[in-house]
């Protein structure tokens, strides 16, 4: 997702900054599943943002290290910008599940990271692990000539 963010705005001119890197990078997957908001208030949601499955509803949430409901653990990640009704509002969304995913734009809940630990495991391995294939690259690629 691209974003434009106006910097230095004057009466004569402004400057922008534009970010156009991706969170999806190349051959990736999508499914679709009912999000469940589980806050106190309406949310937006960015794409990027890593979800678990609750186990007792089949409905996917932010992922959360410290829940116990089976959000703890990451399945994928959401593939487009969401806002979300407060309490048991819902709506259906489309995640990835397969394919290489910038890490730099993974958006984890409160104070979570890659190496924030859950049953044993960090999440960097539990997301490799509990989706169909998801592999966290670096954003910027530098293999090809043409980015020399």
């Amino acid at each position: 997702m691209s974003t434009v963010t106006a910097v230095n705005q004057t009466a004569n001119q402004v400057q922008f900054n534009t970010d156009i890197s991706k969170v999806f990078i190349h051959d990736n997957e999508y499914v679709g599943a009912t999000f469940i908001n589980l806050t106190g208030g309406a949310l937006s949601y960015l794409a990027g943002a890593l979800v678990g499955r609750i186990s007792a509803s089949g409905n996917i949430t932010m992922m959360k290290s410290g829940a116990s409901d089976g959000s703890e653990k990451p399945i994928g990640i959401l593939k487009t910008d969401i806002t979300a009704l407060a309490g048991s509002g819902t709506i259906d969304v489309n995640f990835c599940t397969k394919g290489h995913v910038a890490e730099e734009k993974i958006i984890f809940d409160g104070s979570d990271t890659m190496l924030t630990v859950v049953d044993g495991s960090i999440i960097r391995d539990l997301i490799a692990s509990n989706s169909t294939g998801i592999r966290i690259v670096a954003g910027t690629e530098m293999t090809s000539f043409d980015n020399q």
